[in-house]
């Protein structure tokens, strides 16, 4: 090997090594950025199973969470509701949450507003619930009846409730 091939693939090793450090230097940033999401980023509490939690106008706990596979539950007068399968990787939920009225004017439960979340998923919506929406006097409760359709993952979920109520669901409900 004569002396102007060597002093020609020095610089090309240097070309390259210099080519692979772009991609370092990105990946590094993106890592940066993401542990400092993730260092940062502060959990929302949320008000573990069974315990009660103040939504406006009274309070609200989860009374029930039962996979709606395991009991063959169906709702009342709509028994094809559940006849199709739940998709792919996922299962269906049914939430009993007690509402209780505190306030002297009574309130107003909409289950529409509840919704079920949960660490680095979608926000899941109900595909059934009854009553849809109900007025309760001061001291009244109602046992709201929500089916969810949930992912199969043991996943930490939290159902969301009017004013920002977050009710832990635990990870009891998780088919094997």
């Amino acid at each position: 090997m004569s002396a102007t091939e060597v002093a020609a693939k020095l610089p090309e090793r240097a070309r390259r090594r210099r080519l692979i450090l772009v991609p370092l230097a990105l990946l590094a940033l993106i890592g940066l950025a993401l542990a400092y999401l993730f260092l940062t980023a502060k959990p929302e509490p949320s008000v573990p199973l069974g315990a009660s939690a103040s939504v406006p106008g009274g309070m609200a706990s989860i009374s029930e969470i039962v996979p709606v596979e395991n009991d063959g539950w169906e709702p009342d007068g709509d028994d094809d509701a559940f006849d199709a399968a739940p998709a792919d990787g996922s299962h269906r939920v049914r939430l009993v949450v007690r509402v209780t009225a505190l306030e002297p004017g009574g309130m107003r439960l909409d289950t529409r507003e509840f919704s079920i979340s949960g660490l680095g998923r979608d926000i899941f919506r109900p595909v059934w619930q009854a009553p849809s929406v109900v007025d309760l006097k001061q001291g009244a409760s109602v046992g709201a009846t929500l089916v969810f359709e949930v992912p199969d993952q043991a996943v930490a979920l939290v159902l969301d409730g009017p004013g920002g109520s977050r009710l832990s669901l635990g990870l009891a409900h998780h088919t094997p």
